[in-house]
């Protein structure tokens, strides 16, 4: 019998309340100080009482900012990002402020101090920040993971756990799902990662293993797992059931996703117009019209609509080769089009797509109808992205990688469809935005470690023993060699 010690269960409640709290006094700090520093201009009481009177009502914009952004779910990222999300988040509290002040009508709270206030909040966000990660990774050791899966998953399972930057996960066993001998090695494991190609018996009898040792599961979700992921609980008798509905959106969900494209976009295409007129003459004077590129895609009911971008490939670019995915250093991507690509500012011109009803602002990105016939043959689940209009950005976009495989970005669709709301919707536009400035929303390249770089970069050492692979660890400087790219798949 194999006999594990329980393990107290903490989820960091009270440390993001106590963040969360430590910025909302920061906010109001930064407001007042911003005032009692008289750098730009000489306040007066007046100054001073209009604050007062939006003190609370700031409060409650910057505590809704802060839970949007997600800047209490951050420590798995680098510092960097941290510190774009935390100064984003102090320009969105800025933002609305001047919102507030005038529609309250509170015209005594000076721009100027609000201005200082974002730069106080900016930088003093982002040293908590920093200080908290830094503690939290000095006090959370490195977990030991065990990885249960089929053979031919062995080197892409263990890559993913490995491409966290962060916070380094040791590989301590690999074993194939039908071994017997898969509970005693679950002693000195912090958590398990199981595949989602394992049988349910499989699946079902590690989960009572680690469900009753206090042991986290990391499953990837199947299809029907993630159609019950939110289900309504309902009672036969005595027999509990989940009521699993079609993966759709109900016709209320569907007009109030409809009125939100409608008044994003309009607002969105007068704020942006100068960078459209920007945009096009600078296509016309690098390399001529056309401006705006259309191509035929795939949306709700597999209805085919002309999707239209700024044109940021040579003319007739596929005239030779047929459909291509885009790749990096793509030949046909012009000087201006690799600028334009960066920033996303290709994808402008979908707002007109969202204004005619072809597609929404947030959902499964548009596919070619060659890729949709392509993809459908191998993957069955594929339909199912069908099921709502296509997005100019999506949950696959911000949550994966370019070049994320299909069938994962599948997933990630239907997790979203699962559980949209308007909320969820400016969430994914608000991490779009910030993903294209902090550059991690590349496209046409993938800079992840092989299997072997990563090997070598925690100078892993990998005992094979047929149905179990042991791994032992040691943390080590970069890997060396070059990083590989491959165009997406």
């Amino acid at each position: 019998m194999v006999i594990f010690m329980k393990r107290q269960k903490k989820d960091g409640t009270f440390l993001k309340i106590f963040e969360c709290l430590l910025y909302i006094v920061l906010v109001n700090l930064s407001y007042y100080g911003a005032l009692v520093l008289n750098i730009t201009s000489q306040y007066d009481a007046r100054n001073f009482q209009a604050y007062y009177n939006s003190a609370i009502l700031i409060s409650i914009i910057s505590l809704v900012v802060l839970l949007l952004n997600g800047t209490l779910n951050t420590a798995d990222k680098s510092w960097t990002e941290n510190i774009i999300i935390m100064s984003i988040s102090a320009l969105m509290i800025g933002i609305f402020t001047m919102a507030i002040a005038f529609l309250s009508r509170e015209f005594a709270l000076p721009r100027s101090a609000i201005i200082m206030a974002f730069v106080i909040q900016a930088l003093s966000f982002s040293f908590v920040k920093i200080v908290i990660i830094s503690i939290i990774k000095k006090t959370i050791r490195d977990k030991n993971i065990l990885l249960i899966g089929y053979k031919e998953e062995k080197e892409i399972m263990i890559s993913k756990v490995l491409s966290n930057p962060e916070f380094k996960e040791v590989i301590k066993y690999f074993i194939i799902p039908d071994s017997n001998l898969i509970a005693g090695y679950l002693t000195g494991v912090d958590k398990v990662y199981i595949s989602d190609s394992v049988e349910r018996t499989v699946l079902d009898k590690v989960m009572n293993l680690c469900i009753s040792n206090h042991i986290p599961v990391y499953i990837i979700p199947k299809t029907y797992e993630i159609a019950i992921f939110h289900s309504e609980l309902l009672f036969m008798s005595d027999v509990p059931f989940f009521k699993v509905d079609n993966i759709v959106l109900s016709w209320e969900k569907m007009i109030i996703k409809r009125i939100f494209d409608i008044l994003f976009s309009l607002v969105a295409l007068i704020i942006l117009s100068p960078v459209y007129i920007a945009v096009a003459l600078a296509i016309l004077i690098s390399d001529g019209a056309p401006v705006i590129y259309s191509q035929e895609r795939v949306t709700r009911n597999n209805r085919i609509f002309n999707l239209y971008k700024f044109r940021s490939m040579v003319q007739d670019a596929e005239k030779s080769t047929g459909a291509v995915l885009a790749s990096e250093d793509d030949p046909r991507i012009t000087k201006i089009g690799k600028i334009l690509r960066r920033f996303w500012l290709d994808e402008l011109p979908q707002l007109f797509n969202v204004l005619k009803g072809d597609m929404s602002l947030v959902g499964p990105r548009p596919e070619r109808p060659v890729f949709i016939e392509e993809f459908s043959k191998d993957i069955p689940d594929f339909k199912y992205r069908l099921a709502v209009k296509a997005g100019v950005t999506g949950y696959a976009q911000v949550m994966g990688k370019y070049t994320t495989s299909a069938e994962h970005k599948i997933k990630f669709d239907l997790l979203y469809i699962q559980n949209y709301s308007i909320i969820f919707d400016i969430k994914i536009i608000l991490e779009t935005i910030k993903k294209i400035i902090m550059g991690t929303l590349k496209r046409g390249e993938n800079k992840d470690y092989s299997y072997k770089e990563l090997l070598q970069k925690y100078n892993l050492r990998e005992k094979d023993k047929g149905e179990i692979t042991e791994y032992h660890s040691k943390p080590s400087g970069k890997p060396k060699g070059r990083v590989r790219k491959e165009s997406i798949a």
